[in-house]
Order: C-alpha cells, then structure tokens, then sequence
C-alpha cells in the first residue's frame, strides 16, 4: 500500500510539473500580447469622442452638434456588455433630428477606464451620467434619454432621482427603454 502511495503521489508531483511546463510559458505569452489593432471605423469614433474624469476615472463620450433650430438634446445609454459605439447607426439620424447628441461608454465599458479591483453599480453609473451633464453644462436643459439593456436600469435610477429631486437631478423632456431587462412594479394606495 505504501509503495502505491508513493508511486501516486510521484504521479500527482509529475502532473503538476506537467501542468506548469505547459501552462507557464502561456501564461508568459499571454501577458504579452498586445491588444489588437482598432478599427477604421472604432478609431474614427473614439477620435470624435472625449474624457472627462469622475473621482479620478477617465469616462468617455461623444457630444455632437446637430440640427439647426432645434434646441432638443438626446441623451443615449448602452446596454450590456457594450459601448457608446451600440448608437453609431443612428448617430447621424439623431443630430438630423436633435441639436446634441450624446452618449458615453460606462465605467468599466468601451473607451472608459476598467478599475480593478472595484464594486460596480447601478447607482455609481447613474452618478456618472449626472456629472457628465453637469461637466456639459446642460444641468437647466430637458433631456430626451434613450437606453438600450442595461442602460435602462440606469435610465430608471436617473428617473427615481429627479422624482426624488435628489441634488444634480435630471430634467427629462422624454425617455425611452428598449430591450430592457428590468421589472416596474406600480403600487397603488
């Protein structure tokens, strides 16, 4: 029994040194990959877009000016796991219609910083989109918002927010949920 042991547990000890010859030099390549190249049409919209920074994060976004005579701004939100980037085929569709467009890549989506370790949120989110219109001074202007997934989960807080009138409070002219995965409950008195 003892030399069975010993031979299983040389096996094991063998296993292992297997697993690290292989997994190693993996390792080592993959930590040295550099990430890919974008494309033409990723580096035309990240060279439209901005940063500003939110408690020392870089958050990106685009703001275009649009139609003529119109002083509507559209305000977009992406889904999950995407980017500002989701918009792009209706972006010159928008500022035919709209005088702004805007719309900005999440913390830890897109363009914008990724922080690790860190405890994403809703709420955090949320805050964001209301420091990035207050930094575009539109804080007085009635925004028409549009979300996509998980933006409207984020679309909903902003919307509790200016029910609430919670300080930097939204004012919304319109807003529009698509594909959303949440659930509205109304409660009645």
């Amino acid at each position: 029994y003892i030399k069975r042991k010993r031979l299983h547990l040389l096996n094991m000890r063998e296993w292992w040194i297997h697993v690290g010859l292989i997994c190693v030099p993996l390792v080592a390549v993959y930590l040295h990959i550099p990430p890919p190249q974008l494309s033409a049409t990723l580096q035309k919209w990240h060279g439209a877009g901005d940063f500003f920074h939110f408690r020392g994060k870089k958050i990106f976004y685009r703001d275009s000016y649009g139609a003529l005579g119109s002083s509507d701004v559209v305000l977009l939100l992406h889904g999950f796991p995407t980017s500002s980037y989701d918009w792009n085929k209706i972006w010159d569709p928008l500022a035919q219609r709209f005088h702004r467009v805007i719309a900005l890549d999440f913390l830890g989506f897109g363009f914008s910083d990724k922080p690790r370790p860190h405890r994403y949120s809703i709420f955090e989110q949320a805050s964001i989109v209301e420091a990035l219109v207050a930094h575009l001074g539109l804080g007085n202007q009635r925004l028409n918002l549009i979300s996509h997934d998980y933006g409207d989960t984020v679309a909903l807080e902003l919307l509790y927010r200016s029910d609430q009138n919670r300080t930097g409070h939204l004012n919304f002219n319109s807003l529009c949920l698509s594909n959303g995965g949440t659930v509205l409950a109304f409660f009645g008195k």
